[in-house]
């Protein structure tokens, strides 16, 4: 196919996305304009200006924003790297340039957030990119066995929920045996959504599963996702806009599928977390339970 035949074939928000789900793929990768513009079929005399236009942000600031966001949480999650090699890691040559990026994004020194983090201005990405739009949502039914979890009961403002996952995987990492955060055994209750309930209402509890003989201290909850079917939807990219997904699986799917849903909030099922990722390449499953 023909390079004009192939552009005039995509939409201007597929190929935006093209070029999204690429740099997210290959975050570490030098980036060179001509690359980026034949990826998404774009002319590279346009291709900076339809970027901007399309995500708010010029590329460059795109793509420091996400290495940053990962390096945040790397700063927290993996305490035995140094900030030099953290900030190796996320392009910056020099810890007083990673250290002069990240304070202006954030207001703190790489130091002082790996201390008391302040997840606040991570939070909301400041950028926006196109929305995919599949007219089908694709479901599938899974059976489980009961699980044993740990768990850290979030309440209140919303904005603060990294402050309990700090709280969970400081000790997950203090236990005697190895905890950490693997795919598709860490869990989130979204017992609400935080569009909707006020800040102070907002509840939401963080789960790691733990072994049968394990002995669980004063620090966490012993709770238990129950066995039983489960629909499944996935949702890729940032959480902050996980709500798409859910509501997509309420009024796209359940309607017509003859099932009933059993008494059990939503469930986020963890495949990847934000201090190995690039946010855009984050894999959740949203599960809800069926009778």
């Amino acid at each position: 196919m023909a390079w004009n035949e192939k552009r005039l074939n995509m939409s201007y928000d597929h190929r935006i996305n093209r070029i999204i789900e690429f740099i997210g793929k290959n975050l570490d990768a030098d980036f060179t304009l001509n690359q980026l513009s034949e990826i998404a079929c774009f002319s590279k005399y346009h291709f900076h200006r339809l970027f901007t236009a399309y995500t708010g942000l010029s590329l460059h600031q795109y793509i420091r924003w996400l290495r940053l966001k990962r390096a945040a949480h790397q700063l927290v999650v993996e305490t035995d790297k140094s900030i030099i090699s953290i900030a190796l890691n996320a392009g910056f040559e020099t810890h007083e340039s990673f250290a002069r990026a990240f304070r202006q994004m954030c207001g703190e020194n790489p130091s002082e957030f790996r201390v008391k983090a302040n997840w606040r201005t991570w939070e909301t990405p400041p950028y926006s990119l196109p929305i995919t739009r599949e007219e089908i949502m694709k479901i599938i039914i899974k059976e489980f066995p009961m699980r044993r979890l740990a768990v850290i009961e979030h309440r209140g403002d919303p904005q603060r929920v990294g402050e309990s996952v700090n709280k969970l995987i400081t000790w997950a990492k203090s236990q005697p045996i190895d905890l950490r955060p693997r795919p598709g055994q860490a869990f989130g209750f979204a017992y609400d959504d935080p569009e909707v309930v006020p800040a102070e209402e907002f509840r939401f509890d963080l789960a790691l599963t733990v072994p049968e003989n394990f002995k669980m201290d004063d620090q966490v909850i012993e709770k238990e996702l129950p066995a039983g079917r489960y629909a499944i939807a996935i949702h890729k990219g940032s959480r902050k806009n996980i709500s798409d997904t859910i509501y997509g699986l309420y009024r796209g799917w359940l309607p017509g599928s003859g099932e009933e849903l059993g008494d059990l909030p939503c469930i986020f099922c963890y495949y990847n977390f934000d201090h190995e990722v690039a946010e855009t390449e984050l894999v959740t499953e949203v599960w809800v339970l069926l009778k």
